[in-house]
């Protein structure tokens, strides 16, 4: 990564290192939407709502994963801008080793809890079925995911974002094929939305691995030491997004609690479509910081100060323009992106369309407070950083779903979003204004 910039920063450099990871997080969440509409429209309508129902157990794996595969790359590029790079090996190796561990771990308490976790999440009789269907397979891809995801990461500390866009191209081909073939030709209903999920993840690991294996890379595996004290900092640093990916199955789980009293199941389907078409548009911002963080974390390293302003110069840029563009665009085209999940005419439909445009107010703002978030976290700073995830995608979105539900019913439900994007402002700018002594940037 030092060799990347040696002749300056230039809009054209800058770009081309970052679009990688923007075009990857896109193509996530493209096919996970791509994942709802063949469960929508070849498993039907419940099938759909019970993989809301059973989203926070999804939410709270990527939570972790992502809190340890993002937490620990940060502090591991900041060694390697501070060219301590068998420190950095020795961190990487351990992390790879202990991200094998929580997965199985994970897997282990899905099974022994599969019952309580189901009623827990409030699944009707109607949607039990589904839910253990779904759950009972995607649960043995828990390891994979996790060590998939720290190799993704690290490989975007090498410098090589162009291969995690391959990564993720490969993984999503892999998981719609498989998906496609066993919901409808094979007939196996939510099943086959969980054995595509699997394969896709064990491709991206195996893939991950061969990658540190087979090329010359900076960061190599090497025998190490457990060492408590990395291994907490690595859980604080990336607490944000522990909070960003866990909240968003926990805020799953409330909207499905309060839309199954205001519209019943079908209610439930909606959020699914909503929060899918939520996810697409956030996928821009989320991408785009994942590939800046990298360049922030080395070059606060190596002290590098001007360069990292630059960073910021060209993100601030970059944030305003997607804002807009995203508001846009999900406002003049949410008939045509709730169709490809329902056809009009039908409850589903004017429930979801309704969310879809209302969702256009939130991605007006929420570039800024996820960049912000995932900006302290490059800087090693988990605790602010968590803050800003915690209001945006908890604390607010939970209190504000409450309070407009109550007030405007259905609709305030789907104000959420906003009403959360709004209350987090403040904090995120009174923390940028705050830290910018501390860390040397301007804004």
């Amino acid at each position: 990564m030092e060799t990347l910039f040696n002749d300056g920063v230039t809009p054209k450099k800058f770009y081309k290192f970052v679009w990688p990871s923007v075009l990857m997080m896109i193509v996530i969440a493209l096919y996970y939407g791509i994942d709802s509409i063949l469960v929508s429209n070849l498993a039907g309508e419940t099938a759909l709502a019970a993989l809301s129902i059973a989203y926070p157990v999804q939410g709270l794996m990527w939570g972790v994963s992502v809190m340890f595969a993002a937490g620990s790359s940060a502090i591991v590029a900041i060694n390697m801008g501070e060219g301590d790079q068998d420190k950095a090996n020795e961190r990487f190796s351990l992390v790879c080793v202990l991200s094998i561990l929580m997965g199985i771990a994970f897997t282990a308490a899905n099974f022994i809890f599969m019952d309580q976790i189901i009623d827990f999440l409030g699944a009707t009789d109607a949607l039990k079925q589904n839910c253990y269907d779904f759950l009972n397979i995607f649960a043995w891809s828990y390891p994979a995911a996790f060590v998939g995801l720290i190799f993704e990461y690290y490989i975007r500390i090498e410098g090589d974002p162009g291969f995690t866009l391959f990564l993720y191209l490969f993984n999503g081909f892999v998981h719609l094929a498989v998906a496609y073939i066993c919901i409808g030709p094979m007939d196996m209903g939510i099943s086959g939305a969980a054995y595509g999920n699997l394969a896709g993840l064990v491709v991206m690991a195996v893939i991950g691995w061969l990658y540190f294996i087979i090329k010359k890379t900076k960061l190599k595996f090497r025998r190490f030491r457990y060492h408590a004290g990395f291994v907490g900092h690595c859980f604080v640093n990336g607490s944000s997004e522990l909070v960003t990916e866990a909240s968003a199955g926990i805020t799953t789980f409330f909207f499905n609690i309060v839309v199954i009293d205001l519209a019943g199941e079908v209610g439930v389907a909606a959020v699914s479509i909503v929060l899918n078409v939520h996810y697409l548009f956030i996928s821009l911002h989320l991408g785009f910081i994942m590939g800046v963080a990298p360049l922030l974390s080395y070059y606060y390293g190596a002290k590098d100060y001007d360069k990292v302003n630059i960073f910021i110069r060209y993100s601030r840029n970059f944030i305003l323009v997607a804002s807009v563009a995203g508001a846009v665009l999900c406002l003049a085209f949410a008939n045509v992106i709730v169709m490809a999940f329902e056809s009009p005419g039908t409850e589903l439909y004017d429930i979801a369309l309704e969310g879809t445009r209302l969702l256009s107010i939130a991605l007006l703002m929420c570039g800024f407070n996820v960049y912000a978030s995932g900006f302290f976290t490059a800087y090693g700073n988990g605790i602010i950083s968590a803050l800003i995830s915690t209001s945006r995608a908890l604390v607010m979105v939970i209190a504000g779903m409450y309070l407009l539900a109550w007030l405007f019913g259905i609709t305030g439900v789907w104000l959420t979003l906003t009403f959360a994007e709004v209350t987090t402002m403040g904090l995120t700018f009174g923390m940028l204004i705050k830290y910018k002594s501390v860390y040397n940037y301007k804004l």
